[in-house]
């Protein structure tokens, strides 16, 4: 099973050196990796095409090397005279037990690969146009995330789920702001405004090329940017369906609850029954649960800025799943095959290893969260229905403490009031962390 023993075993101690010191050499890079590295890191090194290729290459020459040293060992008969029927049988289930780990893993890498070019296979909503230089490694790093709801009873492809996430790589943190569908009014960073909502205007750039000459996608992230005065650098895609294929994947997500709830309208996608409606405290979602609870918004007293809250707290769930001890291990291919399936997105690849790394050392209090809500919006009908009027030098005024010059701890909003300080009491309990 390991290349060398058998050959001391059979007293070849020449054969065993030749056989064995490449051997230890390959399992002891392979151990250090592990134990110096994450199971999310080192998936995100090989998951690039030249790296996958390079170890998918590894596989097959140290499955050669094994089954070479393993007939050498079985079939050098000088000790223990000719092979008997038992022995070739043993031989065939040694045969077998060598080739299936390799089988694995090509299948695995395999797997990996075929994610890799469909995530990263940039756009498929639009002709996008050139791209603007990539950020430094020390600079932030801003991804738009967008949920696009295309069930089956919609007509047209809205952006119903807009949010910002932004990295510090330098502070080790993310800051998360949801963006309201129903904003109307929205710069689109060349001087000009779209009148109707946000939500709509990936599908009108796209209907309108001459117009919209970068495609529909760049056309948003544009807006988004100005609105926020930062600089969008890349865009991920998810359909609303994916996120069940993604949380069944990892087997479902664990939410507390902090708001109950009771939706009697929520069409059901993927659940058997019409209705959604949830009780305060920890739930385990399914991928439909999930989608529900993220998608869910006309129960009395709910909002649209609590759905988009919401949403923020089902990505940071599937993300506490996934980076769970073993959980990305033991579901890997079932979450390849689901990010692959509903993922898009213009990220380099070559970004992934750094993204990764930081993703393992940002801790519960490295994420800032907020929603753009009143009284930063305000409500008013208009022809497009209910909206939302943009403040937008509150927004970005908002937007400036919560993605500050890298290495500045970001600032909540609404921002927290300092608590007045008390004499310590006997009596008094230490207060939760929130």
């Amino acid at each position: 099973m390991l290349p060398g023993l058998g050959q001391a075993l059979n007293r070849r101690p020449r054969l065993a050196l030749v056989f064995l010191i490449p051997s230890l050499i390959v399992l002891g890079v392979a151990v250090l990796m592990w134990l110096t590295q994450s199971p999310t890191g080192i998936a995100a090194w090989a998951v690039s095409p030249p790296v996958m290729g390079t170890l998918l290459t590894l596989n097959l020459l140290l499955l050669a090397w094994r089954l070479l040293a393993m007939f050498q060992a079985f079939l050098d008969t000088r000790l223990h005279g000719p092979t008997s029927k038992v022995g070739v049988i043993g031989l065939i289930v040694l045969t077998f037990l060598v080739v299936l780990p390799h089988v694995f893993v090509y299948s695995a890498g395999s797997a990996l690969s075929r994610t890799f070019d469909k995530v990263f296979s940039g756009s498929t909503l639009g002709t996008e146009g050139s791209p603007a230089p990539a950020p430094a490694f020390d600079q932030r790093l801003n991804v738009l995330l967008v949920g696009v709801d295309s069930l089956p009873n919609r007509s047209s492809t809205l952006t119903d789920t807009m949010m910002v996430v932004s990295l510090d790589p330098v502070g080790k943190t993310v800051s998360m702001v949801s963006l309201p569908r129903d904003l109307i009014g929205v710069p689109l960073g060349n001087g000009d405004t779209y009148g109707p909502k946000l939500n709509s205007l990936y599908a009108y750039a796209e209907a309108h090329a001459k117009d919209f000459p970068q495609g529909g996608m760049r056309a948003l992230e544009d807006a988004v940017g100005a609105l926020l005065d930062i600089h969008i650098d890349y865009y991920a895609r998810m359909e609303f369906d994916g996120l069940i294929k993604m949380v069944d994947a990892v087997d479902g997500v664990y939410v507390d609850v902090k708001d109950a709830f009771d939706d009697p309208t929520y069409d059901g996608y993927g659940r058997p029954y019409r209705g959604f409606k949830i009780s305060t405290g920890l739930h385990h979602f399914n991928g439909p649960d999930a989608l529900a609870y993220a998608r869910s918004r006309k129960a009395i007293g709910e909002t649209d800025f609590a759905r988009a809250a919401r949403q923020q707290e089902i990505l940071l769930a599937l993300r506490r799943r996934v980076m769970e001890s073993g959980t990305l291990l033991f579901h890997l291919p079932d979450l390849l095959t689901a990010v692959g399936d509903t993922v898009k997105t213009d990220l380099p690849q070559d970004r992934l290893p750094q993204l990764a790394a930081i993703a393992d050392q940002i801790g519960k209090g490295g994420i800032t969260r907020a929603v753009i809500n009143h009284p930063l919006v305000r409500s008013k009908a208009t022809i497009y229905g209910s909206s939302l009027i943009p403040d937008i030098p509150a927004i970005q005024a908002v937007a400036a403490k919560l993605f500050p010059a890298p290495g500045t701890k970001p600032i909540p909003w609404p921002t927290p009031k300092p608590k007045p300080t008390k004499a310590p009491s006997t009596s008094a309990s230490p207060s939760a962390a929130p």
